[in-house]
Parts: C-alpha cells; structure tokens; sequence
C-alpha cells in the first residue's frame, strides 16, 4: 500500500515495480523503437529496361523440372495432387550440400503454373543472366498455381481459390519442397522454417500479386521478401487497395505488430505500369503505405514501369529490377 510522505508518494513495493517495467519496456524499445525511425522516405522510381542480352538464351542456364505434391482443394477438402514448375539454377547439384534461397511464385488469371517459365516469356533467361553475372545469389523459384487443375477458371473461382491458398502454402507446399530441394531449412518444422525466412520469397503478379498479399498478412512468419506486381490486397474485399487503402494498410501493419517485426525484418518490391488498369489500385495502396512508418527506404521499393502494360513484358522488367533486393549477392 502507499502513502504520502514529505509530499511524496511512497511504497515499498515501487522501487522494485519500477525497476521491473524498465527491465521489460527499454529492451522492446530498443530493439522495436525503430519503427519510428524512419531512415528516410519509401524508395520510388522507374524501371530500367532490361538489358537485351539478359532476354537472350545464356551460356550457363539453369534446368526447370515438375514437382507434383500432395494437397487438398481448400474450399472442399478434397484431396488433390498438384504440379509445381520449378527452376534450378546452373550448377545445382541433387546430391550436393550447397544451400540456395527459395522464391515461390504464383501466376495471374487465365494462366498456369508453368507459364513464368515458358521460353517466350524469357523470364528463364533473366534469371540465369542475372546468376552468372552475379546480380543476384543462385536460387530456386517454384511456381505455382491457386487453382486444383492448373487450369484458368472463372473470375470469381479464381478470386475464391487465391483467398485460402497461404493455408496450402504453409502446410503442404514449402514443407513438401524443401525437404527435397536444398534451401537454407535444416528441416521443415514451423521452428526452422521461421529461423530461415531471410532466405524465402513470395513473387506474384495481378491475382498472384493479390495472393502474394495475402502471405505478407498469413505467412510473413515464413517469408521475408516480396516482389508484387500489379496487383492490390483485396483482404478488406476487391479492390481494396483503391476503394479501402487505409482498412487494406492497416491489416498489412497489422501482421507486423502482430509479429514485433522491425524494419529490417521484411521486404517488398513492388511495380506497376502506367498504362496497366491495376495502376489506380496499386497507386493508392502504395500512397497510404507511404504515410506509415512501417514502411521506409529499408523495406520497400516502388517502381513504375513508363507505358507498362498488363503483360509478360512487364513482369519480365520487374523481375529483372527486383531480384538483385531480393536476394542480394553480397
């Protein structure tokens, strides 16, 4: 109990209250403090073209297999089987030790897994250019799909298989990949899977950059980078971005609370051209992502592409901005 001395209040139990709150809050400070902190404002800009010779076959190219796993249609829970294309840099080896980083990729609408990696979209050739030139560490990007035929479906389908696929994701893709491809997971328990995050990545464009949101809400535990093009969040509805951006960026600041993440503890690339009809909708998510202090100069990267269109083209062109901040050589 306390009492008023000499104008005071006193207590013999205050000392050591005081002292106990201090032991708990200046280490949180310290370490969370810099969410306040910002180093400096969002970093904006416009594409570079990619360089031609990145579009061109290399001298050194990785290979791409077929990984089928085993799931379930997470919006009938029938058990299901499901491709993966995925990418492997030159020189890896099965029976090797070396670790590589690990990107997911996931597709737009009316396309399939396998589309990234199609040889007209020279989205291969980015990434074994950029390799062997050393803009970026080897590594291995998985496609996926949202859909259990791997087949374009409707509209609204399509909005309805996205908006439950972070639960496939962390139960039965990346625990079924990475045992068997060589990442940075000394095994696929959720403890190890958190421990190796900064070595983990989430690409997605239009409905893939609409589910790629919904990881960095769901699966941010597990991944630490984003690359996200033309595409809003719609976990607030469609179109949130552009009708509910604060509501949207509240829910993306929201999974950082939730996790006590600092600055340095996520990433995202974003883009998006000017004449894509996704501008409006990324341009006023990314505004109010701006205005918050969670994202900074540290975290996040908004890029335009001049005259970018909804396609191929400019998925190639992000890619080939993005990837040296995602998996940076050095």
């Amino acid at each position: 109990m306390s009492e008023r001395k000499n104008g005071k209040w006193g207590s013999s139990l205050a000392g050591p209250a005081v002292i106990s709150l201090l032991v708990f809050f200046i280490p949180l400070f310290m370490q969370y403090g810099s969410y306040y902190k910002r180093s400096s404002q969002v970093v904006q800009g416009i594409t570079d073209a990619v360089d031609e010779t990145y579009e061109t076959p290399c001298d050194h190219p990785g290979t791409v297999i077929r990984i089928d796993y085993p799931t379930k249609n997470y919006l009938t829970g029938q058990a299901i089987v499901k491709p993966a294309f995925v990418y492997l840099p030159y020189g890896y080896d099965e029976n090797g030790e070396e670790k590589y980083d690990i990107m997911y990729m996931m597709h737009g609408w009316m396309m399939r897994a396998q589309d990234y990696l199609m040889d007209d979209a020279k989205i291969r050739n980015v990434f074994d250019h950029q390799i062997e030139n050393g803009d970026t560490k080897p590594f291995i990007a998985v496609c996926l799909t949202f859909d259990p035929e791997n087949e374009p479906k409707s509209y609204e389908q399509s909005v309805d298989e996205l908006a439950v696929f972070q639960e496939e994701l962390r139960n039965d893709v990346i625990p079924y990949m990475e045992a068997r491809l060589h990442t940075y997971a000394k095994d696929t328990s959720v403890k190890e899977l958190r421990a190796s995050r900064t070595h983990r990545a989430f690409a997605g464009f239009s409905m893939g950059a609409v589910t790629a949101w919904h990881q960095f809400i769901f699966n941010l535990d597990l991944i630490h980078s984003f690359v996200i093009m033309s595409g809003d969040c719609w976990i607030t509805g469609q179109n949130g971005g552009l009708l509910r951006p604060q509501k949207t960026v509240n829910r993306l600041v929201g999974a950082i609370h939730d996790r006590w993440y600092h600055l340095s503890d996520y990433y995202l690339y974003t883009g998006v051209g000017t004449i894509d009809p996704m501008f409006n909708q990324v341009n006023e998510q990314l505004m109010e992502m701006m205005r918050r202090q969670e994202f900074c100069a540290e975290n996040l990267v908004y890029e335009v592409k001049k005259d970018g269109y909804h396609d191929m083209n400019a998925v190639r062109e992000y890619l080939f901005n993005a990837m040296p901040g995602i998996f940076p050589n050095g």
